[in-house]
């Protein structure tokens, strides 16, 4: 067995994990800056980082950042989040991702093709209807609209609406 025993720096607590034991071990993908390849969770240039999963089902990231301007060689805890976050980072990078694509599929399969803010348009409020009406009506609709402050086309649902019922 071969321990490696840490401080973590964010709760300072004094832990061990046998990487050997580690159900998985999944290194960071990495990326081009226009004049060096860098890891693209740890930002280091000289090795990459590495995200294990213990046989206990904690998550570990490994920077060892030793031969990179003598750094530190530095173990700490995540949670589900940051490792989920960490993976897809790493799979987003343009060289080296498709082991942290395939981890990422192993140990969150749930994860979204894409995922984002909504940036926008018209709400899907039912499929798209079309018909054509004459300027005199149409400039009633809009007045309308004007005077209960909605868009023209809630405007028109509203009307169709009150007409079905």
């Amino acid at each position: 067995m071969s321990r490696i025993s840490f401080t973590d720096p964010d709760t300072g607590n004094l832990s061990w994990f046998d990487p050997k034991a580690a159900r998985d071990a999944i290194s960071e993908g990495r990326n081009w800056t226009g004049e060096n390849w860098i890891g693209a969770c740890s930002g280091l240039r000289t090795s990459r980082a590495v995200l294990y999963l213990t046989k206990g089902g904690r998550w570990i990231e490994n920077q060892d950042a030793t031969s990179e301007f003598n750094g530190a060689d530095v173990y700490r805890f995540l949670t589900d989040d940051q490792a989920h976050a960490w993976l897809i980072k790493s799979a987003d990078a343009r060289r080296d991702s498709d082991e942290a694509e395939a981890a990422l599929k192993q140990h969150f399969p749930d994860t979204p093709d894409e995922e984002g803010p909504d940036l926008g348009g018209r709400p899907v409020v039912g499929p798209k209807v079309e018909t054509r009406v004459s300027p005199e009506i149409l400039a009633r609709i809009e007045a309308r609209a004007v005077k209960e402050d909605v868009s023209r086309a809630e405007m028109l649902r509203r009307l169709i609406e009150a007409g079905l019922e």
